[in-house]
């Protein structure tokens, strides 16, 4: 590389590094974050209020219809303030909040993971189709969701199997991997 060459990708990086906006892990300042308004509001119920967003995953955001009802929801990877277990926080578009995991009371547990302290290393979106789809999976470990699924889903994806988060009509509830 010539030095006219090495000189411009320098100079380069040092505007980007610069003028580019930064996402520091753990900082959840709204000069950090960029929220989309519904999750700004919801943050600020207080369902969200013992939870923190957890920055360090990613993506630490979903976005699906996971209620069933034709509106966007978001499902944020949080941990609790005091315990700092790990959850999801579902920001509904009806408005509404649901913290699952995290700093809930472990009576009853939303998930059968120890401690109710579970966030896969992948999570994504499945839609209705995909989800019902894992009924005939026969590889590795898959969930057994329900046999009426009313929105998409949250699949939370480990190495040997994967769980799902889903909306019942009243509640989400957690559908854990099959053991092998």
């Amino acid at each position: 590389m010539d030095t006219k060459t090495a000189a411009t990708s320098t100079a380069l990086f040092l505007v980007l590094a610069l003028t580019c906006p930064t996402l520091r892990a753990g900082d959840e300042s709204d000069t950090a974050l960029s929220h989309p308004e519904q999750i700004k509001r919801c943050l600020k119920l207080p369902e969200a209020s013992a939870v923190e967003v957890d920055t360090r995953t990613n993506p630490y955001c979903l976005r699906g219809d996971f209620d069933g009802d034709g509106k966007v929801d978001y499902a944020i990877a949080v941990h609790g303030r005091r315990t700092r277990r790990n959850g999801v926080l579902v920001c509904a578009g009806n408005g509404k909040a649901f913290a699952l995991g995290a700093d809930q009371p472990l009576k009853p547990p939303f998930s059968d993971m120890p401690g109710d302290n579970f966030f896969a290393p992948n999570w994504e979106v499945y839609s209705i189709a995909e989800t019902s789809a894992l009924r005939q999976w026969n590889g590795v470990n898959a969930a057994v969701p329900p046999r009426k699924i009313l929105g998409e889903s949250i699949a939370m994806i480990w190495e040997d199997g994967i769980s799902i988060i889903y909306w019942d009509g009243r509640a989400f509830k957690w559908a854990a991997p099959i053991p092998q």
